[in-house]
């Protein structure tokens, strides 16, 4: 549960930082609205969120063998 918060933390950052830092990417958002902002939030947070749950999982697991 704490990777995938991490992931969720971690994927914000980075869908903030690329909306500031990439100037297409806000001029996409001011076509689609409101909607498509937050469709491109939460799929951001979402795939950082797995990504993150399937690597803590992958750790936990790895470090149970190596015990």
């Amino acid at each position: 549960m704490t990777h995938a918060m991490m992931g969720a933390a971690l994927g914000l950052v980075f869908t903030l930082a690329l909306i500031l830092a990439n100037p297409a990417v806000v001029e996409l958002l001011n076509h689609g609205g409101r909607a498509a902002a937050y469709v491109f939030v939460a799929t951001m947070v979402t795939t950082f969120a797995i990504g993150a749950s399937l690597t803590g999982v992958l750790f936990i697991l790895n470090e149970d063998k190596d015990s």
